[in-house]
């Protein structure tokens, strides 16, 4: 029997502790002048950390809030100071591209991501073939998925086509040796 939605690879997210750095960012919120997230957990574990910390949260119209990350670069952030609460693993090349704008950015890693093992009933699907499409929400997915796999398991389940929620996922599946990649956003 094959599965006709895709088996979507799962991660656990992980809180970080802040250093202290972080910490004295967060309380000195007014220095900002924008707050970016390219992420939902990034928001989510920033929004905790105020709370935890009795800082307001800021203004609506000092928050910019993209996917996919490149997203940032068609809004005013030449020389800003910027705040980029963010996974810890994220790629690094959008803090470079903002900072080539001329723009400040305050990077706080706030959490990690890691992929989640696979049911035994799962696994099973996966390399005897039945399983036809994979969904990747994370790079850490595609690695985490990988690593439980055997060399010959590898070879099968890199000859599903995957799909990926963006760039980043979808070139780290490439690099993976996935064969079919395509971006399609949340399912």
């Amino acid at each position: 029997v094959a599965m006709k939605d895709p088996l979507e690879i799962q991660v656990s997210v992980r809180r970080l502790p802040l250093s202290p750095a972080s910490v004295t960012a967060i309380r000195n919120l007014y220095r900002y002048d924008l707050i970016v997230f390219t992420s939902k957990n990034a928001r989510k574990f920033f929004a905790q950390e105020l709370r935890r910390r009795k800082v307001p949260f800021p203004r609506q119209s000092r928050i910019i809030q993209v996917g996919p990350r490149v997203d940032v670069l068609k809004f005013p952030i030449d020389n800003k100071h910027i705040l980029f609460p963010r996974s810890a693993i994220a790629p690094f090349d959008i803090v470079l591209r903002m900072r080539a704008r001329g723009a400040t950015v305050r990077v706080i890693p706030l959490y990690t991501t890691h992929g989640v093992l696979l049911s035994r009933a799962k696994k099973e699907l996966l390399v005897r073939g039945a399983v036809k499409r994979l969904y990747f929400k994370s790079p850490s997915g595609i690695t985490g998925l990988l690593q439980q796999l055997r060399k010959k398991e590898k070879q099968t389940v890199l000859s599903i086509p995957a799909l990926c929620i963006g760039e980043t996922t979808a070139g780290a599946a490439r690099a993976a040796g996935f064969k079919k990649v395509k971006i399609k956003g949340i399912l």
